[in-house]
């Protein structure tokens, strides 16, 4: 594939993203969902680079990972099932398509990875969550549990986001974003 092909086919995947935000992230979180996927974006891409992995796949499982986040705990393997059909109407061969939505459906936490591409997309979820999305997530809780309770769920949840990233680059990254996010959700 050329680069202009490439190109045009993240723009189109990009604005799939944006024209079909998950229903439960429309209101007042779309800025953070739009934080989210695009913060993955960067570090999958920032990884991508370091590990000589296939930057269409990953770029691509990137942007699309949590489409189908309505699904909650199942939202991995609905994005899969939600990108799909944007996929091959993008005539993409069926093997990149594969691999991308083998991405998608294996970046939640506890899934094993086969592929330096599917490690790197459950990388930078994690990585990003360490960053940025603990704050939405913390203040998600603190509207339904005490403080207390949302602390020691938000805490829990952001350093367990440690053992979901297993590249040496990916822990190097999340490491320097744990202690202000633990900081911050502590001096709530």
């Amino acid at each position: 594939m050329d680069k202009q092909k490439i190109a045009e086919q993240i723009g189109k995947i990009e604005e799939f993203v944006k024209e079909n935000v998950p229903n439960s992230r429309k209101l007042d979180d779309a800025e953070d969902y739009f934080r989210h996927v695009f913060g993955v974006r960067k570090y999958a891409l920032k990884l991508a680079e370091i590990y000589g992995a296939d930057i269409f796949v990953v770029e691509a499982a990137a942007l699309l990972h949590d489409i189908g986040a309505d699904a909650g705990k199942n939202h991995a393997e609905e994005s899969a099932i939600i990108s799909k059909p944007l996929l091959e109407n993008l005539n993409i061969f069926k093997e990149i398509v594969e691999r991308i939505l083998k991405c998608i459906e294996l970046h939640s936490m506890g899934s094993i990875t086969k592929s330096i591409e599917e490690q790197i997309i459950q990388d930078a979820d994690g990585i990003i969550f360490i960053e940025d999305s603990y704050k939405s997530f913390f203040e998600d809780k603190k509207e339904k549990l005490s403080l207390g309770k949302a602390k020691e769920e938000t805490l829990g949840k952001t350093k367990g986001m440690m053992g979901k990233i297993k590249t040496e680059a990916g822990i190097k990254l999340a490491k320097e974003f744990l202690p202000k996010a633990i900081k911050d959700i502590e001096s709530a």
